[in-house]
């Protein structure tokens, strides 16, 4: 169930990127140059599109490989010192 759920939510963001890098698209059009490029940063459109692209591609390795396997890896623990500096 887990899954299918990672599967779904991948799909959603993957869609939404789309939805973003069109808006980005126009944005560059209106702006007559490519973002990032020159004086130009790179707008909010850009940068959303590109953190969706990688939040779809987690959740889609999430789907694939599953809850236990990153358990596993050690991806998802997070390591404290206890009075070490």
């Amino acid at each position: 169930m887990l899954r299918l759920g990672a599967a779904l939510t991948g799909i959603v963001l993957m869609t939404s990127a789309s939805l973003a890098a069109d808006l980005a698209r126009e944005h560059m059009l209106v702006l007559g140059a490519v973002c990032g490029a020159g004086p130009h940063p790179h707008c909010g459109w850009c940068l959303g599109a590109a953190s969706l692209v990688l939040a779809g591609l987690a959740a889609f390795a999430c789907a694939v490989r599953g809850p236990r396997d990153f358990r596993r890896s050690g991806l998802l623990q997070i390591k404290a010192g206890h009075g070490q500096a």
